[in-house]
């Protein structure tokens, strides 16, 4: 009965999340730390001692080990998300912006500084160009790196981005594009065409950094029906 519900909810979260209600957001995070009792009264309680889920995420570790059925390691669970959200709050006006080459340039040598393997970075970004997730696809192959078209396709209808930039590097220092370069770079400007998506430029890091949208080089791998 218990797992029964507990599979059902989670479900629930997966395909329709913004339907659940404050409590039962409440009663699947309490699934992990409490994992053979059920969450959902206690759920209630803690919205009933503290308000509502603010009063729940602002309260320390002692206050809610008050409430029945809320021990240490719960409580440590539901501090530490509340201390989550509130760094999230310092940080919401300083989200990363890819809107000029100077910016994607910057941030793509900070993610690939040291780096000694190809690997492979996908940066999904929304209409105004802020970032939103990446990516990371490491070769296993030490001279070339790929992106599954299935999981790129999946990551695009997932994320759904307006604007899709995409960094590699080559470990030899030659930062110039090669054949393969180009065949993979079409790829996934057809990916992001069908899924409503634009490839805005192609960056490899090597000594130095070859961008396909500063050359003009997009263009001939712009996908084009």
């Amino acid at each position: 009965m218990h797992e029964g519900h507990r599979e059902r909810i989670r479900e629930r979260l997966f395909s329709h999340g913004e339907s659940l209600t404050d409590h039962e957001l409440l009663e699947i995070l309490l699934f992990d730390p409490i994992n053979r009792r059920n969450t959902n009264p206690i759920a209630h309680d803690l919205l009933d001692s503290f308000g509502d889920l603010e009063g729940v995420f602002n309260a320390t570790p002692r206050l809610l080990c008050t409430v029945a059925g809320i021990g240490p390691r719960a409580a440590e669970h539901i501090w530490m998300v509340g201390e989550l959200m509130r760094r999230i709050r310092g940080v919401k006006n300083r989200r990363i912006s890819l809107s000029n080459f100077g910016e994607v340039s910057a941030f793509i040598r900070e993610r690939f500084d040291g780096c000694k393997t190809e690997k492979l970075e996908v940066y999904l970004a929304d209409v105004n160009c802020v970032f939103l997730c990446a990516k990371t696809v490491s070769g296993v192959r030490k001279d070339k790196v790929s992106l599954d078209s299935q999981t790129f396709g999946y990551i695009l209808s997932e994320v759904k981005p307006v604007n899709v930039i995409v960094a590699h590097n080559h470990p030899s220092g030659n930062s110039t594009p090669s054949e393969e370069d180009d065949r993979c770079m079409r790829e996934i400007s057809r990916m992001c065409h069908m899924h409503g998506a634009r490839l805005c430029d192609s960056v490899i890091v090597g000594k130095d950094l070859y961008s396909y949208y500063y050359t003009g080089r997009i263009y001939s791998v712009e996908y084009k029906e």
